[in-house]
């Protein structure tokens, strides 16, 4: 069965996770509760957990998440409710997701953090096709699957395209939409200045590149765009001599942060 911890200090948190009776039901014990964020140091340095929730004071919260970036990198954060609803909630999806990356891989190479990786791409591919509802859906997407942008961030969207009549995915290519996103991630790189870039190959043969800064990173404002051109258009013209694929960039836009991606409810 899975374990959880669960940080904090206030008593709704705490029966609100006391009120749920279905643990073993949902494939986890009872959760371990701590109240400060050095408890649950000690807790993570002692004992095994899966997933941990937290709801504590901004600078206790700060100082465990540091240590989490640190020495917990891909351990999963979800959110503590406030009542058992959400608390059920919560737990399921945490359950889902392990599910997944506890699997048995028949690729020793291949594992919990590769398939955490895998998740957060389907995750951004959802994002990036507006299929994600609510800012608060992806703030706790971000915590839950532990990814480094930070959604408080200016970030940019490039929209690639093939030229008008171009049969490269219909005719030329035989490998399915996920090769070729791989194929082009490897072109063009996972980090850029401070920044996390994720391409992701949508339906109807939409290419889109997000660029969003990274927690803790200091990105100049004014110069984004024009260094997110510039690495475009090089890993643009990779691309076209190993794979024959002539992209062009048909848009950048910059958001405001990274929830603006996010459908209103």
């Amino acid at each position: 069965m899975y374990k959880v911890l669960l940080a904090t200090d206030r008593p709704d948190v705490q029966a609100a996770f006391g009120a749920v009776s279905s643990w073993e039901d949902m494939g986890f014990r009872q959760p371990r509760i701590v109240s400060s964020a050095k408890a649950a140091v000690d807790s993570l340095k002692a004992h095994h957990a899966d997933g941990i929730a937290m709801a504590l004071p901004e600078n206790d919260e700060k100082l465990l998440m540091a240590y989490l970036s640190t020495d917990f990198p891909i351990l999963p954060i979800f959110s503590a409710g406030k009542d058992q609803g959400e608390v059920v909630s919560a737990v399921e999806e945490l359950r889902r997701l392990l599910n997944r990356t506890h699997m048995d891989f028949s690729n020793d190479d291949f594992g919990e953090k590769d398939m955490l990786q895998l998740c957060r791409h389907e995750f951004f591919r959802k994002l990036l096709d507006g299929q994600v509802v609510g800012t608060d859906r992806v703030k706790s997407q971000l915590l839950l699957l532990r990814s480094r942008m930070d959604p408080n961030k200016a970030c940019v969207v490039v929209d690639l395209s093939l030229p008008e009549g171009d049969d490269f995915l219909s005719g030329r290519w035989h490998y399915g939409s996920e090769r070729l996103e791989i194929a082009l991630r490897n072109f063009f790189g996972a980090e850029l200045d401070g920044m996390r870039m994720l391409i992701s190959v949508l339906p109807d043969e939409r290419i889109k590149m997000l660029c969003c800064p990274m927690i803790g990173s200091e990105v100049a404002g004014n110069s984004i765009t024009a260094t997110v051109a510039q690495h475009a258009q090089d890993a643009m013209e990779n691309v076209k001599e190993y794979l024959g694929l002539d992209l062009r960039i048909t848009n950048i836009q910059i958001l405001p942060t990274l929830t603006a991606l996010a459908k209103e409810h």
